[in-house]
């Protein structure tokens, strides 16, 4: 755990209140408070105390697990040293997110914007695909003014790292025509918000099962808090209106997990606190705890 304690500072606040012990947890969980490209509303640095904050002032047992978090063993490695080379720390989230998995224990990440997700994949060697609930496509190919590493370029830079056809969208309801393009030429698979509320979300998970089920090894969520409407999470970097609802992002969520996808880690991003009174936190801290009793339970209960 060399590594873990040269990168990460440990709070005094823990996740949830749990103050689990490592060897037993079976996920480990990290801040990166990383917010250097922000283009609009910064503040995402704030995010990870914030999201602390509040998982550990809401109850935490999961009417759809069937279980509460409490029971899970969720270890709190702190927050990341953030390096003002961009690069470096993106270097340095994929370390430590590969020496987690290489501990058979799950990664999860409290960003921070959104350029953080390429540092979670980055050293995944094995077939990875990506689904991504955001507002934004996030595939530019430079932006602003000829920066190809933000938090408008990160899903183009890892589709081709991973490949076009290993990302997924879903919530998508504010793009430019480069990103129309771009997404119609490679065809990349995203779903709507519009869709979401029109149909079944059976319907909408079985578009992704589809692609994903036999031909891609393992699957990593990153979850852009603002693919919320902005009447349920108003604290974001990037708000966008006609987003989906918490329940409608759980529901989905619930069911691609119930489908045996192999889900390897997950974050959950672009949280910024200074923007309203707690509200997005909360948003973000049940979403952190109600994914990851999920996976619990169809990962190690069902095993």
């Amino acid at each position: 755990m060399k590594l873990l304690k040269f990168y990460l500072n440990k709070s005094k606040m823990h996740f949830g209140g749990f103050d689990q012990d490592l060897n037993k947890s079976k996920f480990i969980i990290f801040g990166a408070p990383l917010d250097s490209t922000s283009t609009f509303r910064p503040g995402s640095r704030f995010a990870p105390m914030a999201i602390r904050e509040a998982a550990s002032n809401i109850e935490t047992f999961s009417f759809r697990a069937g279980i509460d978090a409490e029971e899970i063993m969720i270890y709190d490695a702190g927050d990341l040293t953030i390096n003002e080379n961009l690069e470096k720390t993106l270097e340095k989230i994929g370390e430590i997110v590969e020496k987690i998995t290489k501990m058979n224990k799950m990664p999860i990440i409290i960003g921070g914007e959104h350029t953080i997700t390429y540092g979670a994949i980055k050293n995944i060697s094995s077939n990875i695909g990506v689904i991504s609930f955001d507002a934004h496509l996030d595939l530019r190919d430079e932006y602003p003014l000829g920066i190809k590493w933000s938090h408008a370029t990160v899903m183009r830079r890892i589709s081709e790292k991973i490949g076009e056809d290993k990302v997924f969208f879903i919530g998508t309801r504010a793009i430019c025509r480069e990103e129309y393009e771009y997404a119609k030429q490679k065809k990349i698979t995203y779903i709507t918000s519009k869709e979401i509320m029109e149909n079944n979300t059976d319907n909408i998970v079985n578009r992704i099962i589809r692609k994903v089920t036999n031909r891609i090894e393992n699957i990593w969520i990153t979850i852009d808090i603002d693919v919320l409407d902005p009447a349920y999470a108003p604290g974001v970097g990037n708000p966008e209106p006609e987003g989906i609802t918490t329940k409608q992002l759980l529901d989905i969520m619930e069911k691609i997990i119930k489908n045996n996808i192999n889900v390897i880690g997950f974050d959950v991003v672009e949280v910024t606190p200074i923007f309203d009174r707690g509200v997005t936190a909360i948003q973000a801290a049940k979403i952190i705890l109600e994914t990851t009793c999920l996976i619990y339970k169809t990962r190690f209960l069902n095993a």
